[in-house]
């Protein structure tokens, strides 16, 4: 799994931009990752397993990963449960389910341009 963002990572990342828009694709504009909430969205609370028989072609390495920046980007929360075998699941914070409406937006166009 990638390394921890540090708090100065983030502001970093944060004034890379000069408008919002580069921001909110950074966020959410890599290859998986609107993808992925998308998933986590739709099917709340998922498991790891589900997601990644939800996204066949994603690979476990890239999955963690992407899983890993959603978190530090403060868009799902991961949930650890004391289980054996352990039990992880993954479930929206409120700022990502503000971007519901926005990914549906962007399943609409694609399907009818797609």
């Amino acid at each position: 799994m990638s390394k921890d963002f540090s708090e100065t990572d983030k502001n970093k990342r944060q004034r890379d931009f000069q408008c919002s828009i580069g921001f909110s694709i950074t966020v959410i504009g890599s290859k998986w990752r609107a993808i992925i909430l998308w998933h986590i969205l739709k099917s709340q609370p998922i498991r790891y397993g589900q997601l990644k028989k939800s996204i066949p072609n994603i690979s476990h390495k890239v999955l963690s990963e992407e899983l890993h920046h959603l978190k530090m980007d403060g868009l799902i929360e991961r949930i650890a449960y004391a289980t054996i075998p352990p039990k992880v699941e993954y479930i929206p914070t409120p700022r990502g389910k503000s971007l519901k409406n926005i990914l549906r937006e962007l399943c609409n166009w694609g399907k009818e341009y797609f």
